[in-house]
């Protein structure tokens, strides 16, 4: 895998000779060098620390930071490349720092911060005029529900006295509140059902780019933060709000399932099926099960990989045909037939196929939760097939029957598209290999 990533990023280099994207490209191989996981948690200094979790976020970050780097070089009407190259090396900066802090408040600050970036990408680049509307929804979604985890750490401070905010340490005092507030804070960003409205809305407005590093990192941070912070929760016992929101999280999912079978808009159905796919890494990490853990952690990782590849694929159509409705993207089998093989395997990636890291992280979460309780079953029955079936329902509607504008000249894809769909699916079909040394 790291061969494979260093192979990616010399052929960025070669590629892209942008100022910017060459800072982006040395500080990812910096952090290459530098730093090594292992199950155990290393501490680089009293504030940085790297375990399992945070590395492979890491290199999921650098890997789709550099994916979306290399799409733009298939625009051709591409404006303002050097801006939007440095967003992208700050928005590096900020995940990767996210991931490596170990300190309550200091993550926080590069939690809230990695908004900013994507916003301005989402308004600056945006194709519709309701993308100032969807970045203010994503905005103040993701604020009004963090901001009452500031107050909660500084009263986690004042509880600890002067010593670092340290993540390892648990508190002795707690409440059903705290636990509210920590997982208000981090489900929104996941996001959880009935909290997920602002995720279609800045999808659907996004560029390939934003779309991208929108699904393929910063939904992410939504579970890590929950992990990051179960020290402080380790000792609330309250299953009242664990069955609630486990509740919420699987019906959620169960609904939006259904949801996706009667959407028209491609690129909205892949949005609504992140929320499916979140609905299962919610209900493990609550239960706080090892073997849901590992789940989830594979999970946002193949799911990083499977979303940014299929948002680029509908990117590719949209390019082409000049819209994203399956009314009229009928048929693309008869127009773009290597296409055809990339739609197959990153929807059998999103439906959980075999040979892919999708299907072992699948089967992590569906373990976990019917060994807690054997009712999930049912529910989980009902978004496994309902996963498929909008899958299904995607593929065949896209690639088969009749073109409508048949006459018109459809241009074929070149080599970076592919090579762009390549390094999106390769890990995914890779890192199932290594999972014993896991």
């Amino acid at each position: 895998m790291l061969m494979v990533m260093i192979l990616l990023l010399s052929s960025v280099i070669l590629l892209y000779h942008t100022i910017e994207s060459v800072m982006i490209i040395i500080f990812s191989m910096l952090i290459l060098i530098f730093l090594n996981w292992s199950f155990l948690t290393t501490s680089i200094s009293m504030h940085w620390s790297i375990d399992f979790f945070s590395y492979n976020l890491i290199m999921l970050s650098i890997w789709i930071i550099i994916m979306s780097l290399m799409v733009g070089l298939s625009e051709y009407f591409w404006k303002n490349k050097n801006w939007f190259n440095s967003i992208n090396f700050f928005l590096l900066m900020f995940l990767c720092l996210s991931f490596c802090l170990k300190d309550y408040l200091l993550f926080y600050i590069f939690f809230e911060a990695s908004l900013i970036p994507i916003l301005l990408i989402i308004i600056g680049w945006g194709y519709q005029p309701e993308r100032l509307m969807a970045g203010i929804y994503m905005l103040f979604y993701t604020l009004f529900a963090s901001l009452p985890l500031l107050g909660l750490i500084f009263y986690y401070n004042s509880c600890v006295g002067n010593c670092s905010m340290n993540m390892y340490l648990s508190l002795n005092k707690y409440n059903m509140w705290m636990e509210m507030i920590v997982l208000g804070a981090f489900l929104v960003k996941f996001p959880m059902y009935m909290v997920h409205i602002w995720l279609p809305k800045a999808h659907v407005e996004a560029p390939v780019e934003g779309s991208m590093i929108l699904a393929g990192i910063l939904l992410k941070l939504g579970g890590y933060g929950i992990i990051r912070f179960l020290p402080m929760l380790i000792k609330v016992s309250q299953l009242k709000v664990k069955y609630m929101i486990l509740s919420v999280a699987l019906l959620g999912g169960l609904i939006i399932g259904m949801l996706c079978l009667r959407q028209m808009d491609m690129k909205l159905l892949i949005a609504y099926s992140s929320v499916c796919h979140m609905a299962s890494c919610i209900g493990v990490l609550l239960i706080l099960g090892e073997l849901g853990y590992m789940g989830c952690l594979y999970m946002m990782v193949a799911h990083g990989l499977c979303s940014s590849g299929l948002f680029y694929l509908v990117d590719i159509i949209y390019k082409r045909t000049g819209t994203r409705s399956l009314y009229i993207n009928k048929g693309l089998l008869n127009i773009l037939p290597n296409l055809s093989f990339w739609w197959f395997m990153f929807l059998l990636a999103n439906l959980a196929g075999p040979p892919t890291l999708n299907l072992f992280s699948e089967l992590c979460m569906i373990i976990n939760l019917v060994s807690w309780n054997k009712f999930n079953m049912l529910i989980l029955m009902g978004i496994t097939f309902l996963t498929g079936a909008y899958n299904i329902y995607l593929y065949s509607l896209s690639q088969h029957n009749n073109y409508l504008f048949s006459k018109n000249i459809i241009m074929n894809c070149s080599f970076l598209n592919y090579y762009i769909l390549f390094n999106h699916l390769a890990p995914l079909n890779i890192m199932i290999l290594s999972i014993s040394s896991f």
